[in-house]
């Protein structure tokens, strides 16, 4: 597994460079709406299933918790690169979504196991 991953790692390094200089700065993209309602929406359910799990002491929250911030840091990052007119308020969003991430990820860190005395 670890050589698939670094194969699949380094494999994209090429295709990255690719992108960078074949793609359009400017493209219409359909089902718009969706997208972002679709991602915010899983984000929601992130953030819920993590409360709840966290209130449980389920040992899934970690998981939980890391895969909401995730996603958070990446709507936070399309927000910021495809904000055009509406920059302002992309950055906004952005300042809420990465406070919510670092939350998430302060929930999903190991904690340190109190010695017995």
């Amino acid at each position: 597994m670890k050589k698939l991953l670094w194969a699949a790692g380094l494999g994209l390094l090429p295709w990255i460079a690719v992108l960078g200089t074949t793609l359009p700065d400017v493209v219409a993209a359909q089902h718009w709406r969706l997208a972002w309602t679709g991602f915010d929406a899983a984000e929601a359910a992130g953030l819920l299933l993590t409360a709840w799990l966290l209130g449980r002491g389920d040992a899934r929250t970690p998981l939980v918790a890391t895969a909401t911030a995730t996603l958070l840091l990446a709507d936070a990052w399309f927000d910021v690169v495809t904000a055009g007119d509406d920059v302002v308020f992309s950055l906004l969003m952005a300042a809420l979504e990465v406070p919510l991430a670092l939350a998430c990820l302060s929930v999903a860190a190991p904690r340190p196991v109190p010695a017995h005395v």
